[in-house]
Protein backbone atom coordinates (compact mmCIF):
# COMPACT_ATOMS: atom_id res chain seq x y z
CA UNK A 1 0.00 0.00 0.00
CA UNK A 2 2.72 1.96 1.03
CA UNK A 3 3.18 5.61 3.19
CA UNK A 4 0.13 7.93 3.40
CA UNK A 5 3.24 10.56 2.02
CA UNK A 6 3.69 8.18 -0.81
CA UNK A 7 0.19 7.99 -2.18
CA UNK A 8 -0.07 11.85 -1.81
CA UNK A 9 2.96 12.36 -3.71
CA UNK A 10 1.50 10.08 -6.33
CA UNK A 11 -1.85 11.89 -6.47
CA UNK A 12 0.46 15.40 -6.61
CA UNK A 13 2.42 14.07 -9.91
CA UNK A 14 -1.10 12.87 -11.59
CA UNK A 15 -2.53 15.86 -10.47
CA UNK A 16 0.13 18.12 -12.31
CA UNK A 17 0.34 16.25 -15.58
CA UNK A 18 -3.44 16.16 -16.08
CA UNK A 19 -3.02 19.69 -15.53
CA UNK A 20 0.12 20.39 -17.36
CA UNK A 21 -2.08 21.19 -20.31
CA UNK A 22 -3.82 24.37 -19.03
CA UNK A 23 -1.43 26.51 -18.11
CA UNK A 24 1.94 28.14 -20.11
CA UNK A 25 5.12 28.79 -18.77
CA UNK A 26 6.46 32.47 -18.81
CA UNK A 27 9.92 33.43 -18.02
CA UNK A 28 7.73 34.92 -14.49
CA UNK A 29 5.73 32.13 -13.65
CA UNK A 30 2.82 30.19 -14.77
CA UNK A 31 0.09 31.85 -16.65
CA UNK A 32 -3.39 30.12 -17.12
CA UNK A 33 -4.60 29.86 -20.79
CA UNK A 34 -8.32 31.13 -22.28
CA UNK A 35 -10.58 28.94 -22.92
CA UNK A 36 -10.22 28.04 -27.06
CA UNK A 37 -13.76 28.20 -27.30
CA UNK A 38 -15.53 31.41 -28.86
CA UNK A 39 -18.50 32.33 -27.84
CA UNK A 40 -21.30 34.48 -29.39
CA UNK A 41 -19.96 37.32 -26.94
CA UNK A 42 -16.99 37.11 -27.79
CA UNK A 43 -17.44 36.81 -32.10
CA UNK A 44 -19.83 40.08 -31.12
CA UNK A 45 -16.90 42.05 -29.38
CA UNK A 46 -14.72 40.73 -32.02
CA UNK A 47 -16.52 42.15 -35.13
CA UNK A 48 -17.55 45.13 -33.17
CA UNK A 49 -13.82 46.09 -32.23
CA UNK A 50 -12.61 45.91 -36.01
CA UNK A 51 -15.27 48.72 -36.80
CA UNK A 52 -14.51 50.70 -34.25
CA UNK A 53 -10.60 50.24 -35.42
CA UNK A 54 -11.99 50.92 -39.46
CA UNK A 55 -14.02 53.97 -38.12
CA UNK A 56 -11.10 55.38 -36.16
CA UNK A 57 -8.63 54.93 -38.95
CA UNK A 58 -10.71 56.44 -41.75
CA UNK A 59 -11.76 59.07 -39.45
CA UNK A 60 -7.97 59.93 -38.51
CA UNK A 61 -6.69 59.82 -41.91
CA UNK A 62 -9.23 62.51 -43.35
CA UNK A 63 -8.45 64.46 -40.11
CA UNK A 64 -4.69 64.25 -40.62
CA UNK A 65 -5.33 65.15 -44.84
CA UNK A 66 -7.73 67.41 -44.88
CA UNK A 67 -9.41 70.08 -43.11
CA UNK A 68 -13.05 70.41 -41.67
CA UNK A 69 -16.27 72.60 -41.97
CA UNK A 70 -16.82 73.24 -38.05
CA UNK A 71 -19.83 74.45 -38.38
CA UNK A 72 -21.52 72.51 -35.11
CA UNK A 73 -20.59 70.95 -32.16
CA UNK A 74 -20.16 67.31 -33.80
CA UNK A 75 -18.22 68.62 -36.70
CA UNK A 76 -15.61 70.35 -34.24
CA UNK A 77 -11.62 69.43 -35.09
CA UNK A 78 -10.95 68.68 -31.39
CA UNK A 79 -14.31 66.53 -30.88
CA UNK A 80 -13.60 64.57 -33.59
CA UNK A 81 -9.94 63.65 -32.62
CA UNK A 82 -11.32 62.65 -29.16
CA UNK A 83 -13.96 60.39 -31.05
CA UNK A 84 -10.87 58.93 -32.84
CA UNK A 85 -8.60 58.61 -29.78
CA UNK A 86 -11.61 56.77 -27.95
CA UNK A 87 -12.13 54.29 -31.09
CA UNK A 88 -8.96 53.50 -31.45
CA UNK A 89 -8.76 52.73 -27.19
CA UNK A 90 -11.87 50.96 -26.93
CA UNK A 91 -11.78 49.18 -30.45
CA UNK A 92 -8.52 47.64 -29.06
CA UNK A 93 -9.93 46.86 -25.54
CA UNK A 94 -12.80 44.61 -26.99
CA UNK A 95 -10.53 42.77 -29.15
CA UNK A 96 -8.82 41.90 -26.04
CA UNK A 97 -11.37 40.14 -24.21
CA UNK A 98 -10.69 41.42 -20.83
CA UNK A 99 -13.62 42.42 -18.17
CA UNK A 100 -15.88 41.14 -20.24
CA UNK A 101 -18.69 42.04 -17.82
CA UNK A 102 -17.58 45.53 -17.32
CA UNK A 103 -16.38 45.76 -21.13
CA UNK A 104 -20.04 44.74 -21.93
CA UNK A 105 -21.87 47.36 -20.21
CA UNK A 106 -19.57 49.90 -21.38
CA UNK A 107 -20.00 48.90 -25.19
CA UNK A 108 -24.31 49.21 -24.84
CA UNK A 109 -23.51 52.93 -23.73
CA UNK A 110 -21.12 53.48 -26.22
CA UNK A 111 -23.46 52.10 -29.26
CA UNK A 112 -26.25 53.43 -27.25
CA UNK A 113 -24.65 57.08 -27.88
CA UNK A 114 -23.40 56.23 -31.21
CA UNK A 115 -27.04 55.71 -32.10
CA UNK A 116 -28.15 59.02 -30.75
CA UNK A 117 -25.81 61.35 -32.61
CA UNK A 118 -26.94 58.86 -35.99
CA UNK A 119 -30.42 59.36 -35.24
CA UNK A 120 -29.75 63.24 -34.81
CA UNK A 121 -27.98 63.71 -37.98
CA UNK A 122 -30.53 61.43 -40.05
CA UNK A 123 -33.31 64.06 -38.90
CA UNK A 124 -31.13 66.77 -39.64
CA UNK A 125 -31.02 65.71 -42.84
CA UNK A 126 -27.11 65.41 -43.27
CA UNK A 127 -26.08 63.26 -46.34
CA UNK A 128 -23.65 61.18 -44.50
CA UNK A 129 -22.73 60.49 -41.07
CA UNK A 130 -19.18 61.38 -41.13
CA UNK A 131 -18.55 57.93 -38.78
CA UNK A 132 -16.17 56.32 -41.65
CA UNK A 133 -13.99 59.25 -42.84
CA UNK A 134 -14.63 60.15 -46.21
CA UNK A 135 -16.70 57.10 -46.84
CA UNK A 136 -19.89 58.38 -47.30
CA UNK A 137 -22.33 56.54 -45.54
CA UNK A 138 -26.15 57.42 -44.87
CA UNK A 139 -26.84 58.19 -41.38
CA UNK A 140 -30.44 56.13 -41.39
CA UNK A 141 -27.68 53.11 -42.09
CA UNK A 142 -25.01 54.04 -39.07
CA UNK A 143 -28.13 53.98 -36.93
CA UNK A 144 -29.33 50.68 -37.87
CA UNK A 145 -25.88 49.44 -37.27
CA UNK A 146 -25.70 50.62 -34.19
CA UNK A 147 -29.09 49.71 -32.88
CA UNK A 148 -28.20 46.29 -34.42
CA UNK A 149 -25.06 46.21 -32.20
CA UNK A 150 -27.05 47.22 -29.04
CA UNK A 151 -29.27 44.22 -29.65
CA UNK A 152 -26.55 41.66 -30.13
CA UNK A 153 -24.97 43.13 -26.87
CA UNK A 154 -28.48 42.83 -25.27
CA UNK A 155 -28.45 39.13 -26.10
CA UNK A 156 -25.20 37.52 -26.01
CA UNK A 157 -23.95 37.91 -22.20
CA UNK A 158 -20.09 37.01 -21.34
CA UNK A 159 -19.92 33.47 -20.36
CA UNK A 160 -18.45 32.66 -16.62
CA UNK A 161 -15.08 31.52 -16.58
CA UNK A 162 -12.99 30.66 -13.46
CA UNK A 163 -9.24 32.05 -12.98
CA UNK A 164 -8.30 29.12 -12.56
CA UNK A 165 -9.61 25.83 -13.69
CA UNK A 166 -10.12 23.10 -11.08
CA UNK A 167 -8.14 19.90 -11.35
CA UNK A 168 -9.58 16.61 -10.93
CA UNK A 169 -8.84 14.31 -8.46
CA UNK A 170 -7.98 10.50 -8.22
CA UNK A 171 -8.56 8.95 -5.06
CA UNK A 172 -10.64 9.76 -1.85
CA UNK A 173 -10.24 10.54 1.88
CA UNK A 174 -10.35 13.72 3.43
CA UNK A 175 -6.66 14.16 3.47
CA UNK A 176 -6.77 13.97 -0.53
CA UNK A 177 -9.05 16.34 -0.78
CA UNK A 178 -7.63 18.96 2.26
CA UNK A 179 -3.92 18.73 0.13
CA UNK A 180 -5.83 18.93 -3.07
CA UNK A 181 -7.93 22.27 -2.42
CA UNK A 182 -4.47 23.72 -1.76
CA UNK A 183 -3.51 23.27 -5.63
CA UNK A 184 -5.24 26.22 -6.78
CA UNK A 185 -3.59 28.78 -4.17
CA UNK A 186 0.01 27.18 -5.20
CA UNK A 187 -0.73 28.72 -8.94
CA UNK A 188 -1.30 32.21 -7.48
CA UNK A 189 2.33 33.10 -7.67
CA UNK A 190 3.69 36.31 -8.61
CA UNK A 191 3.98 35.10 -12.14
CA UNK A 192 0.19 34.17 -12.40
CA UNK A 193 -0.07 38.24 -11.88
CA UNK A 194 2.03 39.63 -13.35
CA UNK A 195 0.78 37.62 -16.46
CA UNK A 196 -2.51 38.62 -15.52
CA UNK A 197 -1.57 42.23 -15.69
CA UNK A 198 -0.07 41.64 -18.87
CA UNK A 199 -2.57 42.25 -21.91
CA UNK A 200 -3.75 45.73 -20.31
CA UNK A 201 -0.38 46.98 -20.27
CA UNK A 202 -0.38 45.40 -23.93
CA UNK A 203 -3.35 47.41 -24.90
CA UNK A 204 -2.46 50.70 -23.17
CA UNK A 205 1.18 49.83 -25.11
CA UNK A 206 -0.32 49.30 -28.43
CA UNK A 207 -2.82 52.42 -28.10
CA UNK A 208 -0.14 54.86 -27.14
CA UNK A 209 2.10 53.87 -29.86
CA UNK A 210 -0.65 54.24 -32.38
CA UNK A 211 -2.29 57.09 -30.58
CA UNK A 212 -0.14 59.69 -30.12
CA UNK A 213 1.11 59.80 -33.52
CA UNK A 214 -2.34 60.13 -35.05
CA UNK A 215 -2.97 62.75 -33.02
CA UNK A 216 -0.15 64.47 -33.31
CA UNK A 217 -0.98 64.08 -37.04
CA UNK A 218 -4.82 65.39 -36.60
CA UNK A 219 -3.81 68.19 -34.63
CA UNK A 220 -1.10 69.71 -36.53
CA UNK A 221 -3.11 69.72 -40.01
CA UNK A 222 -2.80 72.95 -41.83
CA UNK A 223 -4.84 73.68 -44.73
CA UNK A 224 -3.33 76.11 -47.29
CA UNK A 225 -4.57 79.38 -47.56
CA UNK A 226 -5.16 83.28 -49.78
CA UNK A 227 -3.47 86.63 -49.29
CA UNK A 228 -4.85 89.54 -50.97
CA UNK A 229 -3.28 89.03 -54.00
CA UNK A 230 -4.58 85.84 -54.24
CA UNK A 231 -1.53 83.46 -53.97
CA UNK A 232 -1.49 80.42 -52.57
CA UNK A 233 0.22 79.83 -49.16
CA UNK A 234 0.76 76.46 -47.93
CA UNK A 235 1.30 72.54 -49.79
CA UNK A 236 -2.20 70.97 -48.45
CA UNK A 237 -4.60 70.38 -51.48
CA UNK A 238 -7.12 72.18 -49.80
CA UNK A 239 -7.59 75.87 -50.12
CA UNK A 240 -9.98 77.58 -47.01
CA UNK A 241 -11.65 80.23 -48.38
CA UNK A 242 -12.93 82.96 -45.82
CA UNK A 243 -15.01 85.31 -47.64
CA UNK A 244 -15.81 87.36 -44.30
CA UNK A 245 -12.42 88.75 -44.39
CA UNK A 246 -11.91 90.18 -47.74
CA UNK A 247 -14.05 93.10 -47.58
CA UNK A 248 -12.80 96.40 -48.49
CA UNK A 249 -9.88 94.30 -50.48
CA UNK A 250 -9.37 93.22 -53.95
CA UNK A 251 -11.66 89.95 -54.71
CA UNK A 252 -9.00 87.21 -54.20
CA UNK A 253 -10.16 84.69 -57.05
CA UNK A 254 -9.71 87.06 -60.05
CA UNK A 255 -6.92 85.19 -61.34
CA UNK A 256 -9.08 81.78 -60.49
CA UNK A 257 -12.30 82.62 -62.17
CA UNK A 258 -12.80 82.00 -66.05
CA UNK A 259 -14.67 85.69 -66.05
CA UNK A 260 -12.28 87.33 -63.71
CA UNK A 261 -11.39 89.70 -65.88
CA UNK A 262 -15.25 91.26 -66.51
CA UNK A 263 -15.55 91.40 -62.77
CA UNK A 264 -12.53 94.01 -62.26
CA UNK A 265 -15.10 96.49 -63.98
CA UNK A 266 -18.64 97.56 -62.80
CA UNK A 267 -20.27 96.32 -59.79
CA UNK A 268 -21.30 93.20 -59.57
CA UNK A 269 -23.37 90.53 -57.13
CA UNK A 270 -20.84 87.37 -57.19
CA UNK A 271 -22.59 84.18 -56.10
CA UNK A 272 -20.91 81.08 -55.12
CA UNK A 273 -22.09 77.84 -55.38
CA UNK A 274 -21.60 73.90 -55.34
CA UNK A 275 -23.58 72.28 -58.17
CA UNK A 276 -24.85 69.28 -55.60
CA UNK A 277 -26.03 71.75 -52.63
CA UNK A 278 -29.96 72.18 -52.52
CA UNK A 279 -30.20 75.26 -50.82
CA UNK A 280 -27.40 76.92 -53.44
CA UNK A 281 -30.11 75.35 -56.39
CA UNK A 282 -32.78 76.98 -54.59
CA UNK A 283 -30.46 79.91 -54.41
CA UNK A 284 -29.15 79.92 -58.11
CA UNK A 285 -33.27 80.36 -59.06
CA UNK A 286 -33.85 83.12 -56.43
CA UNK A 287 -30.89 85.12 -58.18
CA UNK A 288 -31.60 84.41 -61.96
CA UNK A 289 -34.92 86.43 -61.32
CA UNK A 290 -33.40 89.00 -59.43
CA UNK A 291 -30.77 89.12 -62.55
CA UNK A 292 -34.01 90.06 -64.60
CA UNK A 293 -35.70 92.55 -61.70
CA UNK A 294 -31.88 94.67 -61.66
CA UNK A 295 -31.95 94.66 -65.37
CA UNK A 296 -35.82 95.88 -65.73
CA UNK A 297 -35.42 98.31 -63.07
CA UNK A 298 -32.19 99.59 -64.76
CA UNK A 299 -29.78 98.76 -62.13
CA UNK A 300 -26.06 98.86 -62.14
CA UNK A 301 -24.94 95.88 -60.82
CA UNK A 302 -25.42 92.91 -62.29
CA UNK A 303 -25.30 88.94 -61.39
CA UNK A 304 -22.41 86.95 -62.00
CA UNK A 305 -22.91 82.82 -60.40
CA UNK A 306 -19.32 81.28 -59.98
CA UNK A 307 -19.99 77.12 -60.09
CA UNK A 308 -17.16 75.94 -57.17
CA UNK A 309 -15.65 72.27 -57.91
CA UNK A 310 -16.20 69.61 -58.89
CA UNK A 311 -18.37 70.54 -61.69
CA UNK A 312 -21.35 69.02 -62.74
CA UNK A 313 -21.59 68.49 -66.40
CA UNK A 314 -21.68 71.13 -68.89
CA UNK A 315 -20.65 74.82 -67.97
CA UNK A 316 -23.60 76.85 -67.24
CA UNK A 317 -24.71 79.34 -70.70
CA UNK A 318 -24.44 82.70 -69.75
CA UNK A 319 -27.25 85.36 -71.03
CA UNK A 320 -27.76 88.71 -71.20
CA UNK A 321 -29.10 89.02 -67.29
CA UNK A 322 -26.97 86.73 -65.91
CA UNK A 323 -23.58 85.94 -66.05
CA UNK A 324 -22.08 82.30 -65.44
CA UNK A 325 -18.30 81.13 -64.83
CA UNK A 326 -16.72 79.05 -62.95
CA UNK A 327 -13.65 78.63 -60.18
CA UNK A 328 -10.44 76.74 -61.70
CA UNK A 329 -10.15 73.16 -60.47
CA UNK A 330 -6.91 73.87 -59.82
CA UNK A 331 -7.14 72.84 -55.79
CA UNK A 332 -9.82 71.28 -53.37
CA UNK A 333 -11.93 74.96 -52.51
CA UNK A 334 -13.59 74.89 -49.32
CA UNK A 335 -16.24 77.24 -49.02
CA UNK A 336 -19.88 77.40 -47.52
CA UNK A 337 -21.82 78.01 -50.12
CA UNK A 338 -23.64 79.83 -51.37
CA UNK A 339 -22.42 83.10 -50.58
CA UNK A 340 -22.84 86.36 -52.17
CA UNK A 341 -20.11 89.12 -52.59
CA UNK A 342 -20.78 92.12 -53.44
CA UNK A 343 -17.95 93.91 -56.14
CA UNK A 344 -17.25 97.43 -56.71
CA UNK A 345 -14.66 97.43 -59.49
CA UNK A 346 -13.05 94.75 -58.14
CA UNK A 347 -13.16 95.56 -54.36
CA UNK A 348 -14.92 93.50 -52.04
CA UNK A 349 -18.13 95.88 -50.66
CA UNK A 350 -20.46 93.35 -48.82
CA UNK A 351 -20.56 89.52 -47.97
CA UNK A 352 -23.52 87.12 -47.13
CA UNK A 353 -24.78 83.71 -46.71
CA UNK A 354 -27.11 84.04 -49.34
CA UNK A 355 -29.06 81.14 -48.22
CA UNK A 356 -32.94 81.10 -48.67
CA UNK A 357 -33.47 79.99 -44.82
CA UNK A 358 -31.59 82.89 -43.69
CA UNK A 359 -33.45 85.40 -45.76
CA UNK A 360 -36.81 83.98 -44.67
CA UNK A 361 -35.55 84.68 -41.30
CA UNK A 362 -35.21 88.21 -41.72
CA UNK A 363 -38.23 88.54 -43.48
CA UNK A 364 -39.76 87.31 -40.53
CA UNK A 365 -38.35 89.62 -38.21
CA UNK A 366 -38.81 92.27 -40.77
CA UNK A 367 -42.81 91.76 -40.74
CA UNK A 368 -42.98 91.47 -36.97
CA UNK A 369 -41.07 94.79 -36.63
CA UNK A 370 -43.52 96.69 -39.07
CA UNK A 371 -46.62 94.21 -39.00
CA UNK A 372 -47.06 92.72 -35.79
CA UNK A 373 -50.52 91.35 -37.09
CA UNK A 374 -49.17 89.80 -39.59
CA UNK A 375 -46.87 86.79 -39.90
CA UNK A 376 -45.34 84.34 -42.04
CA UNK A 377 -46.53 80.67 -41.94
CA UNK A 378 -46.39 77.12 -43.65
CA UNK A 379 -48.41 74.42 -44.80
CA UNK A 380 -47.54 70.50 -44.99
CA UNK A 381 -46.34 70.63 -48.30
CA UNK A 382 -43.59 72.90 -47.41
CA UNK A 383 -44.92 76.48 -49.37
CA UNK A 384 -45.08 79.39 -47.20
CA UNK A 385 -47.72 82.45 -47.27
CA UNK A 386 -48.49 85.49 -45.02
CA UNK A 387 -51.55 85.53 -42.52
CA UNK A 388 -53.55 88.19 -40.63
CA UNK A 389 -54.88 86.07 -37.62
CA UNK A 390 -56.31 83.32 -39.34
CA UNK A 391 -56.98 83.91 -42.82
CA UNK A 392 -54.26 83.81 -46.01
CA UNK A 393 -53.54 88.04 -47.02
CA UNK A 394 -52.80 88.03 -50.79
CA UNK A 395 -50.57 90.61 -52.19
CA UNK A 396 -49.18 92.24 -48.56
CA UNK A 397 -45.72 91.16 -49.71
CA UNK A 398 -45.34 94.26 -51.46
CA UNK A 399 -42.20 96.18 -50.20
CA UNK A 400 -42.14 93.78 -47.51
CA UNK A 401 -40.32 90.18 -49.04
CA UNK A 402 -38.42 92.59 -52.04
CA UNK A 403 -35.42 90.09 -52.98
CA UNK A 404 -37.26 87.34 -50.93
CA UNK A 405 -37.44 83.82 -53.38
CA UNK A 406 -41.42 83.54 -54.97
CA UNK A 407 -42.20 80.66 -53.02
CA UNK A 408 -43.07 82.99 -49.95
CA UNK A 409 -46.19 84.07 -51.38
CA UNK A 410 -49.18 82.10 -52.85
Amino acid sequence: MGSPAAHLGRVCIRQATRGLSQFSHSENGTVPLCNPRITPYDAVCIVLGLILLTAAALKGHQLATEPVAETSLFSSRWLLIGVVEFELFFGLWLLSGLYPRRTRQAALVCFSAFACVSFYKALSGEATCGCFGRVPVNPWYTLLLDLAAVAALLLCRPARRAETSPLPLSGEGPGVRARASLLPLAAEGPGVRAGAGARPACIFGLFLVAGIPAALAMGTYRAATLDDSGDIFGDSEFVVLEPETWIDRPFPLLKYVDVGDRLTEGEWIVVMYHHECPSCQEAIRHYKREAISLASASDSRRIALIEVPPYHGHRAASDRHCLAGRLADVRHWLVSTPVEIELHHGIVARVSNSDVDEQIRRASLLLERHHPRIRMAQDLTGARFLVRESAPVEGVTQGIGQGLPATLTR
